[in-house]
C-alpha cells in the first residue's frame, strides 16, 4: 500500500468450525495450505477483510492471554524497526 510494506496484526482466538465449512473453505482457496479459524475481539470480519490484503498470515501461539498480548508487542515493534509499517487490529493491550 503506498509503495510501503505493511503489516497487520493483532491478537486473535482460534474458533472451531463444523468441518463441511473448513471443507467448503478450503474449496476456496489451496486446499494443499493449512486452515485455521480465528477471530480478532474489537474488529468485525468485514473490516478485517477490508483492510487486510494478504490471503496468508503468520501465527504466534502462546500459553495465555497476557503472553499473547506481549508478543504481539514485541512482535510489532520488531518488524516496525526493520522498516515495515505496522498496524494494530482489533484489541491489543498495549501494556
Amino acid at each position: 500500500m503506498d509503495g510501503k510494506l505493511q503489516c497487520d496484526m493483532g491478537v486473535a482466538e482460534i474458533v472451531k468450525l463444523p468441518q463441511a465449512e473448513t471443507e467448503r473453505r478450503w474449496q476456496e482457496t489451496t486446499p494443499q495450505w493449512p486452515i485455521m479459524h480465528a477471530v480478532l475481539k474489537g474488529i468485525s470480519r468485514d473490516q478485517m477483510m477490508a483492510r487486510h490484503q494478504s490471503n496468508h498470515i503468520q501465527v504466534v501461539y502462546a500459553p495465555s492471554r497476557k503472553q499473547a498480548h506481549r508478543g504481539c508487542r514485541i512482535k510489532a515493534a520488531a518488524v516496525q524497526a526493520l522498516g515495515i509499517e505496522t498496524h494494530l487490529c482489533g484489541e491489543v493491550d498495549l501494556g
